[in-house]
């Protein structure tokens, strides 16, 4: 399938995907989440650390739903859209490997829905966030509904759901749902450090750690200390393990592999 709406770039063990509908500020349609799918099927299959760092084309990181495509939806096809939209989003979250937001612009509706199933968010300090979907007379059907209560509380929440205003920056870095906020023009650097960073990493752990981090809010306590336990002694059929202990018995920088 030939890209209409992403772009990927693939430099050693990042892969830089940017929303790409700059004339729409990015808006989301049925045709880029069918694209942003197959794209995450694909990194799927990729080597252990490999890892996704997600941006707008232009001045959007993305502005929301495709106003054109919401006017002609009848209940029927929003009932299909928003099942695909949810399901894109169980994907990224469910993927094994880290997904880095590279917020260039406004985050608005469905784009803060990808924002806040993104694993880290770089933000520059022109970027914005919010949910004005009360607007338009709708609601999000991304998902976050129910992430953003549990990220920042189910009050502040409601209050951006319910007024439909954005926030800068800054006001993100302090509720937690970005973790860095740099200048635009260092925006992909610092993105991409950290995906470097990120990628040395030991990536059946990492991807271990994720999965018990997104299942803390929807499990038991007690669910989640077996998870943790199993995913624990898994860790001992690795080489990475192996490596790990080796590495700093030695003193030594360790060369993981995901094995």
């Amino acid at each position: 399938m030939t890209p209409q709406d992403l772009t990927v770039e693939r430099r050693g063990k990042v892969w830089l995907v940017r929303l790409n509908r700059p004339r729409v500020l990015n808006a989301i349609r049925k045709q880029m989440l069918i694209e942003l799918n197959l794209t995450l099927d694909l990194l799927a299959g990729e080597a252990p650390g490999t890892e996704m760092v997600l941006t707008g084309e232009g001045k959007a990181f993305c502005a929301g739903g495709d106003i054109n495509d919401l006017k002609a939806m009848t209940e029927g096809d929003a009932r299909i859209f928003a099942r695909l939209a949810q399901n894109t989003m169980k994907k990224m979250t469910g993927l094994d490997k880290p997904i880095i937001a590279a917020v260039n612009g406004p985050a608005l509706g469905a784009g803060f829905d990808l924002v806040i199933s993104s694993d880290l968010v770089v933000a520059s300090e022109t970027a914005t966030f919010g949910s004005p979907t009360l607007n338009l007379g709708i609601l999000t059907p991304f998902g976050g509904n129910r992430r953003l209560p549990r990220m920042i509380g189910p009050a502040r929440a409601k209050q951006l759901f319910f007024t439909a205003e954005t926030m800068n920056a800054a006001t993100a870095l302090q509720l937690g749902i970005v973790n860095k906020v740099v200048p635009p023009e260092n925006l992909l650097v610092e993105a991409r450090l950290l995906a470097e960073n990120v990628s040395e990493k030991a990536p059946i752990a990492l991807g271990y750690i994720k999965r018990l981090v997104n299942q803390s809010a929807v499990v038991s306590s007690a669910e989640l200390d077996e998870m943790e336990i199993d995913l624990y002694s898994k860790c001992f059929r690795t080489s990475d393990r192996k490596e790990g202990v080796d590495a700093f018995l030695e003193k030594r920088k360790p060369a993981f592999k995901g094995t």
